[in-house]
């Protein structure tokens, strides 16, 4: 049996045959990772190098290097905004699936006047879930992730909440002036909840009043002295009376040791 002329001898791989760099070929190979095509994809196609020749040139020519590094940022870029793309289609067609009780979910675009709305109900006390679940208000998810993508509408949020914090206070001194006997159980727990949820919104007004830290002794610094002087007696003669001043005594009395003595 005769074997082709083009057919490679046994025993030997069929190589492929070597590309050299060229500035032109490296900016075609830029503008294919650029638009997306895998180092892998590109290596099988015809007068293209080889994945390990691609490195090779990278390491070795610093142009391509850069441009090489810049064509990969820019597939990433593109292929991130392709994928916002996708996850939002697909937020759009979640929220048009019918649901179980036979309804649409609506789809809100955020306004400004709709953000206001939101924010002002947020003041009045109302809850971003049971803003949500009203038909005419987007979904708290979306409501959340509003207040966690733009900057301005999240510091609003945090005012309008403080303002809730006034109205909880409010709140939990009807529910105590209007307690009963059969009730007061019930609006404990109503308060105490609503103390709680007051003083995490607004901690400086309505938070639990921490002691201070008490400041480390100096010993070098003098003890505070507190001096009750009498009506008509002159500080020097008050100063006297607890061993201290110019009317003093060389050797003042003991200090009483008001705890163990009877």
């Amino acid at each position: 049996m005769l074997m082709s002329s083009q057919s490679p001898p046994l025993g030997r791989p069929d190589r492929r045959p070597q590309v050299r760099y060229s500035p032109a070929l490296g900016k075609l190979i830029c503008e294919k990772i650029a638009a997306g095509q895998s180092e892998a994809s590109l290596g099988r196609e015809p007068g293209m190098p080889s994945v390990q020749a691609i490195y090779k040139w990278r390491e070795r020519e610093p142009d391509f290097g850069a441009a090489y590094e810049g064509a990969r940022d820019q597939a990433r870029r593109a292929r991130r905004t392709r994928d916002r793309a996708e996850d939002e289609d697909r937020r759009w067609r979640q929220a048009l699936r019918p649901r179980k009780d036979g309804r649409r979910g609506r789809v809100s675009i955020y306004t400004d006047e709709l953000g206001g709305v939101i924010l002002r109900r947020i003041a009045g006390g109302e809850t971003v879930l049971s803003i949500g679940a009203d038909a005419e208000m987007p979904c708290a998810a979306t409501i959340y992730h509003w207040i966690r993508a733009d900057d301005g509408f999240h510091d609003a949020y945090l005012k309008a909440k403080a303002v809730a914090a006034d109205i909880f206070a409010d709140a939990m001194l009807e529910i105590a002036l209007e307690s009963t006997e059969t009730t007061a159980r019930a609006d404990a727990l109503r308060i105490s909840t609503l103390r709680w949820t007051a003083s995490m919104l607004a901690p400086k007004k309505y938070g639990a009043r921490r002691p201070l830290p008490a400041d480390e002794e100096d010993p070098d610094k003098p003890p505070w002295v507190v001096v009750v002087r009498k009506f008509g007696q002159t500080e020097d003669e008050a100063l006297a009376t607890i061993g201290r001043g110019p009317l003093a005594k060389a050797d003042p009395e003991k200090e009483r040791d008001w705890w163990s003595t009877p």
